[in-house]
């Protein structure tokens, strides 16, 4: 009885402690065309972020290769706001499928980055026709 206690307790105090952030899907916004704003966010491990649809044929969804190896994934609908809790610490890369090309990009930093060396590696491989800078400015804010 006493350890049910103690964890939920525990169970308790964590829900407590985790809080919430928004992130809002534009066509225009303070960083340009096509933006999630903010683009970079620093949270703690247990944090949700709601991705807002405000402008319409948007989307958020994890880029394969550039979260955390064991963090869960998402993709949100077209059109439809998500709620992702991130459970995982290390650096996030997400997309808006429809707006890639278009540089439309967003990192969100979970605690420690524990996983910067291999984003760093991996990004290379995105290729974009505009704001091709806007996904290195972000990485750059981590620490």
């Amino acid at each position: 009885m006493r350890n049910l206690l103690l964890y939920a307790v525990l169970i308790w105090s964590f829900a407590i402690s985790s809080e919430e952030y928004e992130v809002k899907m534009l066509n225009f916004g303070s960083g340009g065309s096509m933006v999630f704003e903010p683009g970079f966010l620093k949270v703690n491990v247990g944090d949700t972020v709601h991705f807002k649809s405000v402008d319409m044929a948007h989307n958020s969804e994890s880029t394969k290769g550039l979260v955390p190896a064991n963090a869960l994934g998402w993709k949100g609908n077209i059109n439809e706001d998500i709620s992702v809790t991130l459970t995982e610490e290390g650096v996030y890369v997400y997309q808006c499928t429809p707006h890639l090309i278009l540089g439309m990009v967003g990192v969100i930093q979970v605690g420690r980055p524990t996983n910067l060396d291999e984003i760093k590696g991996n990004i290379g491989s995105m290729t974009f026709a505009v704001n091709a800078e806007r996904l290195q400015s972000y990485i750059d804010q981590v620490n």
